[in-house]
């Protein structure tokens, strides 16, 4: 029992660097070890909990680090906040998946965990044709910078990877997480073999089922519907200029990153601005490594880091 309070408290922990608690469900998903069943973590939790010298308590169903009671009600507005941000991911959705070579769109951030307020940001994950990656996020890139100002409020694309390379290759909790949590709504059934090929995940949250796609239900409603006017525009794309076009663009991006952020470190430059043929990621703000850390410091805290 022991154990199992500790990796209750484990799961908890993360979730409470965003002042988050969790419902007994999320905290069975969410494990990092399958040392109960399903139907016995509500009255183990109840249990647990009415301990005075617990380091966690419940109220009102939801579960929360101690004394931080008024998380709840920070979950609470955030959720119903949430609600009106997914109603703006529907537009931009619809917005997204009519660019060129773009064949899913997925919601992640704090929206995919239905935990916005007014400083967060719309973040979206695009899945691109292979080989063209590059041209679809630098037509959407050039969107934002031209009709929306470079506002990143409702339209922060920070993730891109292609339809046959779909393993995340970083593979922690950080990242385990965001892909459990990952919301399709843009083309579902590849949203799916995204999910599936990154199995990974159960290494961390075995309770996680991959195939349960209530888990991965959006606030709004899952757009699949191609659009023929996208297909016509990938036409100028095609062939031998759309290779070197892609690869000029890639390098264009690299080039831009090398010299807005000389004073990063050349190998943690490239870990926060990935680019590959089959990858871009823009994390100017490193905030993996920031949850990471904060995460190992909480379990430290509470001498539950493992040597």
């Amino acid at each position: 029992m022991e154990i199992l309070k500790k990796n209750i408290l484990k799961t908890l922990l993360y979730y409470d660097i965003f002042s988050h608690p969790l419902k007994d469900e999320e905290i069975f998903t969410f494990l990092p070890k399958n040392s109960i069943p399903k139907e016995t973590i509500g009255s183990l939790l109840k249990q647990f909990s009415g301990d005075e010298s617990c380091r966690f308590a419940e109220k009102e169903g939801y579960y929360y680090i101690k004394p931080y009671a008024e998380n709840i009600n920070k979950r609470i507005y955030k959720e119903d906040y949430s609600k009106k941000m997914w109603s703006r991911a529907a537009i931009v959705t619809h917005l997204i998946k009519r660019f060129p070579f773009v064949r899913a769109v997925m919601v992640t951030g704090s929206l995919s965990k239905n935990s916005s307020d007014p400083s967060s940001d719309l973040d979206f994950m695009v899945i691109a044709s292979e080989g063209r990656l590059w041209i679809a996020r630098t037509l959407l890139m050039l969107f934002k910078k031209v009709f929306l100002l470079n506002s990143y409020k409702y339209f922060c694309i920070n993730y891109f990877i292609t339809e046959n390379h779909l393993e995340i290759e970083e593979k922690n909790i950080f990242t385990a997480t965001e892909i459990a949590t990952i919301k399709p709504v843009y083309n579902s059934d590849l949203a799916v073999r995204f999910i599936k090929t990154n199995a990974w995940i159960n290494d961390y949250f075995p309770n996680y089922l991959l195939c349960d796609l209530r888990l991965h239900e959006a606030g709004c409603r899952v757009n699949n519907r191609s659009n023929s006017l996208q297909k016509v525009f990938e036409l100028f794309f095609m062939g031998k200029i759309g290779d070197r076009l892609n690869k000029y663009f890639m390098k264009l991006t690299i080039k831009h990153w090398n010299k807005k952020y000389p004073h990063i470190d050349k190998k943690e430059r490239e870990h926060m601005f990935r680019s590959t043929e089959n990858v871009s990621k823009t994390h100017p703000n490193n905030m993996q490594k920031k949850i990471l850390t904060e995460y190992d410091s909480k379990l430290k805290e509470f001498n539950l880091r493992e040597t």
